[in-house]
């Protein structure tokens, strides 16, 4: 079986490292705390669009240089690679905000031993090159924490899978996956 999978909230613990870094700075900023639950992060505070976009654009590559793989991701991924499955990591970090994406994300995924076919980088706000990207490179699953790129790869006849998230709870279109060791069985039956 041929699998894709997303990098952020996926692969990595992105929502937890950019939340703290948000909370820390609203602290310096007003220290008026989340005002809004139930959102993305990015819209959870009372700063003002160009101040949260400021601040995510200047932060946003020390964010990922702290980033650490969600649970037993590098265990379960090597499991699925030693029987026969590829892994095709496809990732939207080709969007400008990285100075080096490629180089960034594959030093990453060798750090914590993340073994992998193919890695491809796509723009995280065109959810239809994933989609794209999956049909190019005959992708059987695509596991992501996006509902959009969830809808996107459905509509192009490619099985989804949404990892949980915070954000995509009320989500109940596509299959939901929780953790790796969930993901391994679901792909061994």
């Amino acid at each position: 079986m041929r699998i894709g999978i997303d990098i952020d909230n996926v692969l990595s613990n992105f929502n937890e490292v950019l939340l703290n870094d948000y909370i820390n700075h609203d602290k310096e900023l007003r220290n008026n705390g989340i005002i809004k639950n139930n959102v993305y992060i990015r819209k959870m505070f009372d700063w003002t669009k160009d101040e949260e976009q400021q601040y995510y654009h200047d932060n946003i590559e020390r964010l990922a240089n702290l980033l650490e793989p969600i649970k037993d991701s590098s265990k379960y991924i090597k499991k699925l690679r030693d029987s026969g499955h590829y892994i095709c990591i496809i990732s939207g970090r080709d969007n400008g905000e990285y100075s080096n994406p490629y180089n960034m994300t594959k030093k990453w995924l060798k750090k914590y031993d993340i073994q992998y076919d193919k890695l491809i980088l796509t723009n995280a706000y065109n959810h239809q090159e994933k989609a794209d990207i999956c049909i190019e490179n005959n992708i059987d699953i695509m596991i992501d924490d996006s509902i959009n790129v969830c809808e996107k790869c459905i509509k192009n006849g490619i099985n989804s899978w949404l990892f949980d998230t915070d954000y995509n709870k009320s989500e109940s279109r596509f299959k939901r996956v929780n953790n790796w060791k969930e993901i391994y069985e679901y792909v061994i039956k």
